[in-house]
Protein backbone atom coordinates (compact mmCIF):
# COMPACT_ATOMS: atom_id res chain seq x y z
CA UNK A 1 0.00 0.00 0.00
CA UNK A 2 1.33 3.28 -0.92
CA UNK A 3 -0.08 5.62 1.00
CA UNK A 4 -2.92 5.17 3.91
CA UNK A 5 -4.74 8.49 2.24
CA UNK A 6 -5.19 6.53 -0.95
CA UNK A 7 -6.90 3.46 1.16
CA UNK A 8 -9.49 5.59 2.82
CA UNK A 9 -10.14 6.91 -0.21
CA UNK A 10 -11.04 3.86 -1.42
CA UNK A 11 -12.55 2.54 1.47
CA UNK A 12 -14.91 5.57 1.33
CA UNK A 13 -15.79 4.76 -1.70
CA UNK A 14 -16.01 0.87 -1.76
CA UNK A 15 -17.85 0.51 1.21
CA UNK A 16 -19.56 3.90 2.45
CA UNK A 17 -20.17 5.43 -0.88
CA UNK A 18 -20.72 2.20 -2.67
CA UNK A 19 -19.39 4.11 -5.78
CA UNK A 20 -17.14 1.56 -6.77
CA UNK A 21 -19.11 -1.74 -7.34
CA UNK A 22 -19.05 -4.68 -4.96
CA UNK A 23 -15.73 -5.80 -2.62
CA UNK A 24 -14.02 -8.55 -4.33
CA UNK A 25 -14.12 -11.65 -2.44
CA UNK A 26 -11.20 -11.27 -0.31
CA UNK A 27 -12.76 -9.02 2.11
CA UNK A 28 -14.15 -10.58 4.86
CA UNK A 29 -17.35 -10.24 6.67
CA UNK A 30 -18.57 -10.10 10.29
CA UNK A 31 -21.95 -9.52 10.79
CA UNK A 32 -22.46 -6.08 9.26
CA UNK A 33 -18.19 -5.17 9.68
CA UNK A 34 -16.79 -5.45 6.26
CA UNK A 35 -13.06 -5.87 6.71
CA UNK A 36 -9.34 -6.45 5.54
CA UNK A 37 -5.94 -6.13 6.67
CA UNK A 38 -2.99 -6.52 5.24
CA UNK A 39 1.02 -6.67 7.02
CA UNK A 40 4.56 -6.89 5.75
CA UNK A 41 7.74 -7.59 7.54
CA UNK A 42 7.68 -3.61 8.64
CA UNK A 43 3.51 -2.28 8.50
CA UNK A 44 0.39 -3.66 8.53
CA UNK A 45 -3.09 -2.36 7.68
CA UNK A 46 -6.65 -2.84 8.76
CA UNK A 47 -10.04 -0.83 7.03
CA UNK A 48 -13.07 -1.87 7.74
CA UNK A 49 -16.74 -0.40 7.74
CA UNK A 50 -19.97 -0.54 8.77
CA UNK A 51 -22.53 -1.78 6.27
CA UNK A 52 -25.46 -0.32 8.39
CA UNK A 53 -24.08 3.23 9.72
CA UNK A 54 -21.27 3.62 7.21
CA UNK A 55 -19.22 4.32 9.98
CA UNK A 56 -15.47 3.45 8.32
CA UNK A 57 -11.66 3.21 9.77
CA UNK A 58 -8.09 2.89 8.01
CA UNK A 59 -5.35 2.00 10.53
CA UNK A 60 -1.58 1.89 9.17
CA UNK A 61 1.22 1.40 11.84
CA UNK A 62 5.06 1.15 10.74
CA UNK A 63 6.01 -1.99 13.95
CA UNK A 64 3.62 -3.83 16.24
CA UNK A 65 2.01 -7.11 14.94
CA UNK A 66 -0.48 -7.53 12.64
CA UNK A 67 -2.82 -9.09 15.08
CA UNK A 68 -2.44 -5.28 17.46
CA UNK A 69 -3.51 -3.16 14.32
CA UNK A 70 -6.91 -5.66 13.56
CA UNK A 71 -7.58 -4.62 17.40
CA UNK A 72 -6.91 -1.15 16.94
CA UNK A 73 -9.23 -1.16 14.13
CA UNK A 74 -12.05 -3.32 15.48
CA UNK A 75 -11.51 -1.37 18.65
CA UNK A 76 -11.56 2.33 16.74
CA UNK A 77 -15.07 1.15 15.00
CA UNK A 78 -16.41 -0.03 18.36
CA UNK A 79 -15.96 3.32 20.47
CA UNK A 80 -18.71 4.97 18.86
CA UNK A 81 -20.79 2.30 17.63
CA UNK A 82 -24.31 2.50 19.22
CA UNK A 83 -25.86 0.35 21.22
CA UNK A 84 -29.40 -1.05 21.54
CA UNK A 85 -30.57 1.84 23.58
CA UNK A 86 -29.00 4.60 21.44
CA UNK A 87 -26.22 5.22 23.27
CA UNK A 88 -22.89 5.07 21.73
CA UNK A 89 -20.43 2.05 23.65
CA UNK A 90 -18.05 5.08 24.19
CA UNK A 91 -20.14 7.50 26.16
CA UNK A 92 -22.08 4.18 28.64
Amino acid sequence: MGHPRALATLVSGLLVEKRLGAPSPAWQAAGRLLWHNGATRDASVFAGAFTDTGDWVVVHRLGGSPDGTDALGVDILAEGRPTASGTSEAAS
